[in-house]
């Protein structure tokens, strides 16, 4: 497929460009219908990175950006030709081009807009495209069509059918709540809406695992520069690798446990055992919305997780991410992103799975070992939020009960004091490491008797120091 055409600045005397424009906007400008608005997106690098194959489709390709993958083009196009023939028979079609394609060729700029990137190419190719994918689909669909439908509203039978799907694979309860159909992009649309209302607004940036940027002590950064001068004085080797524990002791463990970014809040295990705190499936059919802790109880929503579970929140936090960021009329939060992020923070091992499981909270076919690889693998997102939504609001009274246990005081206490001692041993040893090496560069640099007075006079009063390299 020929490349995405990016917007760019027309240079002067650009004409092509002008004649583009005007003809655009006419064509679209004479669709008697409203425009969409952007909803199907390109997912960043950044997510993708994570799981591939969990943004890409496995077994066939549908639409501009799918259709022509090279891994399913081959295997399945003469498929979806035969499914074109099975859906168009029994309506006796004679001519597929006239009667679809053209059809769909005058919707083009419609569709089009619904895009963050539209491939180049002719409308005849993409009338095709869409007559084919879309025929296909429909008859891949047809597990879920009534035989006896014919005389129902188009829109109460297609909101039926995706009520129907989404009921099917979302993994959580779907709100009771009308969803305008009218306003409804597409099926992943449907299922993010019948999940979650979005209230609280947000600047979204995206972030793998661990890749939140960490300002580093001025005490690290010192201790780096003295082995950094180390590396280039070959009488300092053995000086350099004791540095080099030291910095792996003291700085090592702690980028090590901060290497998946989630909420701040302790996992089930820890509240139980330490804090008291009570997990029990919420008793109303609220969803993610309602998690609630009250009186040392914490309420959760009931999650389903299957063997195709993690590809589903995947696509559905993507999509909200997506359309927080990108959509100019706002009314999307982060509410989806914010409860994977809290599951992510209470599930450290099995023993948390088990005890969820226990109380019908978490249910699905997924073993306890296979729920915290999931939990464990999909990373944060960095939402500058509006607000406080009430999911953080939980966490924070979470926090604040494990926190006032005196124990946990005491422990978090000690941490405190044993950085502050870590920090100023950093810091003597690095000054004695800098006086060590400069000894052993007057050393190195000179034999003479002017040079050995000095490097006694710095053996005499910095004793403490020197004796480090005996």
């Amino acid at each position: 497929m020929a490349s995405v055409n990016s917007f760019v600045a027309p240079t002067t005397g650009d004409q092509p460009w002008v004649d583009q424009m005007r003809k655009t906007l006419k064509t679209q400008l004479a669709v008697p219908i409203d425009t969409p608005p952007l909803s199907i997106f390109s997912v960043p690098q950044i997510l993708k990175d994570e799981k591939p194959e969990a943004y890409e489709p496995q077994k066939f390709g549908l639409g501009p950006k799918h259709h022509f993958r090279t891994e399913l083009y081959s295997k399945m196009q003469q498929n979806k030709l035969t499914a074109v023939k099975r859906v168009i028979k029994p309506y006796q079609i004679p001519d597929l081009e006239d009667q679809v394609a053209e059809r769909i060729k005058s919707i083009i700029p419609v569709v089009s807009p619904c895009y963050d990137s539209f491939p180049e190419t002719d409308e005849d190719a993409f009338a095709w495209l869409f007559a084919i994918d879309g025929l296909f689909l429909l008859d891949q669909l047809g597990v879920y069509m009534d035989k006896d439908a014919g005389g129902q509203d188009a829109k109460d039978f297609w909101e039926s059918k995706f009520r129907y799907f989404a009921e099917k694979n979302s993994p959580f309860l779907l709100s009771k709540k009308n969803i305008d159909f009218d306003r409804v992009n597409h099926l992943l649309c449907y299922m993010y809406h019948s999940i979650v209302d979005n209230e609280v607004l947000g600047d979204v940036a995206f972030l793998k695992p661990g890749s939140i940027p960490e300002e580093k002590p001025a005490t690290e950064e010192l201790l780096e520069a003295v082995i950094q001068a180390a590396g280039l004085i070959p009488g300092a080797k053995p000086f350099l690798g004791i540095l080099e524990s030291l910095e792996k002791i003291l700085y090592e463990t702690d980028k090590e446990t901060s290497a998946i970014q989630e909420i701040q809040v302790p996992s089930v295990s820890e509240l139980i055992d330490t804090a008291g705190v009570k997990f029990v499936l919420s008793t109303n059919e609220e969803g993610i919305r309602n998690i609630t802790f009250a009186d040392g109880t914490c309420n959760l929503p009931v999650i389903t997780l299957n063997y195709d579970t993690e590809v589903i929140l995947r696509n559905l936090m993507a999509y909200e991410k997506l359309m927080a960021k990108n959509s100019l009329m706002g009314g999307f939060g982060l509410e989806l992103t914010e409860y994977v992020d809290f599951m992510c923070g209470i599930i450290d091992d099995a023993k948390d799975v088990k005890v969820l499981r226990e109380q019908k909270i978490i249910q699905g076919d997924l073993r306890d070992e296979q729920i915290v690889k999931l939990f464990n693998g999909i990373g944060r997102s960095l939402g500058n939020m509006s607000g406080q939504s009430n999911l953080r609001k939980t966490v924070a009274e979470l926090n604040k009960v494990y926190d006032n246990v005196p124990s946990v005081r005491i422990q978090r206490e000690a941490e405190k004091q044993a950085r502050a001692a870590a920090k100023a041993i950093t810091f003597l040893v690095s000054i004695s490491g800098t006086l060590v090496l400069a000894r052993e560069a007057l050393v190195q640099a000179s034999g003479s008797d002017a040079t050995q007075s000095i490097v006694n006079f710095v053996s005499e009063h910095f004793g403490v120091f020197s004796s480090l390299i005996h």
